[in-house]
Parts: structure tokens; C-alpha cells; sequence
């Protein structure tokens, strides 16, 4: 009795379910879903549907003219010119801004930056080319107001990065700095291929 009941097992364990069924699936799966994508979970650490979380736009001071918000995609990026990983992302940012143009994907960088003076900032911009328009959010408790409304908490560390799609919604927190690999995840995310 053990033995079928083993053979029984190991039959079952090895005919699983990787063929394709023959025609529609049955009605009691239609509520199941394709996975995500694993690269987009492990990129994103905060990600909602469209329509679920709304972008909580903070009061900023704007440098130079300022842009009006595109229609497309906004990568917002919180940064400070004294976070070191923020500044060594700033040259994959602006690589990457170029190659979102070339593929005529309509995706805008905004750089909100929270240095504690204006001053530190419009030094540092006047030696330094950037991937976007630049804002500074003028105050700490609007820092951390920004923050919360992202389902963060209002202690989190720079980088932030946050992928807002054409209607205004969040689609996607990411706490920590970029790296070269990002770039691949953030082109399915926005593309949506």
C-alpha cells in the first residue's frame, strides 16, 4: 500500500502543469491573474494599479523657468547635493532621460531636491548638467508630508524615486539608489511591455 501510494505521488509530482491546455481555462480561473513582473517587485518598493494612490505634489520652489508637467510619465526623483548616492546617479538619470527620448517614450525627470538652503543648490547647478527640471521643497515638514503621502515613512532616506504615470497616479516607490540594471525594469514599467 505505501508503494502505490509513493508511485502514486511521484506520477502526479511529474505530469504538474507545464503544458499549455487545449482551449479556454475552465470559468473557476478566470480570476487569476499573470505574475507580475519579479524584476518590477524587486525594483519597486511601494507599487500600486493605476487609479489606487493619487501623487501627493508638494509646495516647491522652482529653479530657472519653470516646466509645465508633461503628459506623459514623471520620474520624480528626492535628492540633495550632499547625499552621495543622489549625485552618482544624476549621470545614469541623464543617460537614461536621452534614451526615454530616443525611444519616443514620453517620460520627464523632476529633481526635488531637500537641501536645507536654496544657496547650496544654485551652486551646485551652476557646475553640474542634469536630467530635469529642478525644484527645491522649502520646508521639512512638506519633505515629510511628500513622504507620507507616498507611504513612506517621514524618516526615510534619499534617494526616493517615484514613477508616476500619464493620469497622476503612483505606480511605483523606490527607497535606495539606481543602478545601471534599473534601467531595464523602469522601460517595462513605463512601456508597459
Amino acid at each position: 500500500m505505501r508503494f502505490e501510494r509513493a508511485l502514486l505521488v511521484v506520477v502526479l509530482a511529474s505530469s504538474g502543469c507545464d503544458e499549455k491546455p487545449e482551449g479556454p481555462s475552465p470559468e473557476r480561473f478566470a480570476s487569476v491573474k499573470k505574475k507580475a513582473d519579479p524584476r518590477a517587485s524587486a525594483f519597486c518598493e511601494k507599487s500600486w494599479a493605476a487609479g489606487e494612490k493619487k501623487y501627493p505634489a508638494p509646495q516647491l520652489r522652482a529653479f530657472g523657468t519653470k516646466v509645465e508637467r508633461p503628459k506623459g510619465w514623471v520620474w520624480v526623483n528626492l535628492w540633495a547635493t550632499w547625499c552621495k548616492p543622489c549625485v552618482e546617479e544624476m549621470g545614469l538619470l541623464l543617460k537614461w532621460s536621452e534614451a526615454f527620448e530616443r525611444e519616443q517614450l514620453p517620460v520627464a525627470i523632476e529633481l526635488l531636491s531637500v537641501d536645507e538652503g536654496d544657496a547650496d543648490l544654485d551652486g551646485w547647478m551652476k557646475k553640474k548638467t542634469l536630467p530635469g527640471q529642478v525644484s527645491w521643497v522649502a520646508s521639512t515638514d512638506e519633505t515629510q508630508r511628500l513622504l507620507e503621502g507616498l507611504g513612506l515613512d517621514k524618516g526615510t532616506a534619499i534617494p526616493v524615486h517615484v514613477l508616476v504615470d500619464p493620469a497622476g497616479d503612483v505606480r511605483c516607490v523606490r527607497v535606495g539608489a539606481i543602478n545601471p540594471q534599473s534601467y531595464g525594469v523602469v522601460w517595462v514599467l513605463i512601456s508597459g511591455g
